[in-house]
């Protein structure tokens, strides 16, 4: 990817004249999102100092993820600042749809906007959008930076802007369990910036014997369809509260499940106070999840997607995606 982030970023500002920039991802942003709006915000803090920086997160994000921002001595990104309208620009990252951006009047009441992403189910929205199917927006974003000026954030004292990116690639590689040549060499590109793996590790260990015994738990819900190679697990608000389940320790189900050898396919769907929270993975060259839940108005990656969907019957949806599941397969030979 060519190098322009420079170009667009001072598009974005001197044509409205802005002095304030807003960065934002997904709602509950993963590592990928925490690290693509952090690092990002981190570059622009240290090489144009002209400019206000607010990263905005909200309190969700991943448990792993937040281990770094809590770290942070430049920026705390868990509350909304308090801006003018129309008087700043904002960068999105690692967000395919509006629906999904966790500041929304934000985006709304500013005065140019920048989208970055790699979801191939992007909708295209934003004054500038760069979207490029990759395994993260993080590798994305650190090919789109300038390297002189990437090394130059990276001297900050941990974290760096170069932690953060690493961190964002780890997380949605699943340490590096996805990934391609390209992949590969940001990441030692990072590490010949200063980033230590190790440290950046400490974000992916976040189980307790607590988290354990739950999944412990889930395992005995799983119900298997299709021959075996389709698992899932389905839980209503009340079976949550009962058991003391959050959305978190059902999400981590599904990659779970799919590293099975003989599941092709998992998904969880989980009942929020409003609607339903569904997640899938699928093996490589499996199953297209994003154009499998597209008719649902769901979507992601061909190997990660997910879904958010008000209805009254669950049951009635898990088996209209389950037939359609079943319509691919007879046209596709899954090993």
């Amino acid at each position: 990817m060519d190098i322009y982030f420079e170009e667009k970023f001072m598009q974005l500002m001197e044509e409205k004249n802005l002095d304030t920039v807003v960065l934002m991802g997904h709602i509950n942003p993963d590592g990928d999102a925490v690290g693509s709006v952090m690092g990002l915000a981190h570059y622009i803090k240290v090489n144009y100092p002209q400019y206000k920086v607010f990263p905005y997160l909200g309190k969700n994000m991943d448990k792993g993820a937040a281990k770094m921002v809590q770290k942070d001595r430049v920026f705390a990104p868990f509350k909304m600042p308090e801006l003018s309208e129309g008087r700043y620009g904002v960068i999105v990252c690692d967000t395919a749809t509006l629906k999904r951006l966790v500041g929304l009047e934000f985006y709304e009441n500013a005065a140019a906007s920048m989208v970055i992403d790699h979801h191939v189910s992007n909708e295209g929205f934003g004054d500038i959008n760069i979207t490029k199917k990759a395994v993260a927006c993080a590798e994305n974003i650190y090919y789109l930076l300038d390297q002189d000026r990437l090394q130059k954030a990276a001297r900050e004292e941990c974290p760096t802007a170069a932690d953060y990116i690493y961190m964002g690639i780890l997380h949605d590689t699943g340490c590096f369990t996805r990934n391609g040549i390209s992949t590969m060499e940001a990441m030692t590109g990072l590490l010949k910036l200063g980033v230590k793996h190790e440290y950046v590790m400490e974000t992916m260990h976040n189980d307790t014997l607590e988290i354990l015994e739950k999944r412990a738990r889930l395992l005995q819900r799983v119900e298997c369809v299709l021959d075996g190679k389709v698992a899932y697990i389905c839980m209503n608000r009340q079976e949550s509260m009962e058991e003391n389940i959050s959305y978190a320790d059902l999400h981590s189900m599904s990659p779970i499940l799919c590293a099975c050898e003989d599941i092709g396919l998992a998904f969880i769907m989980y009942e929020e106070e409003t609607r339903w929270h569904c997640s899938f993975r699928s093996k490589p060259g499996w199953l297209d999840v994003n154009k499998l839940l597209e008719p649902f108005g769901g979507g992601g990656h061909a190997e990660a997607a997910g879904l958010r969907v008000k209805v009254k019957d669950i049951t009635e949806m898990r088996e209209k995606i389950l037939e359609r599941v079943q319509e691919i397969a007879n046209n596709i030979a899954f090993n």
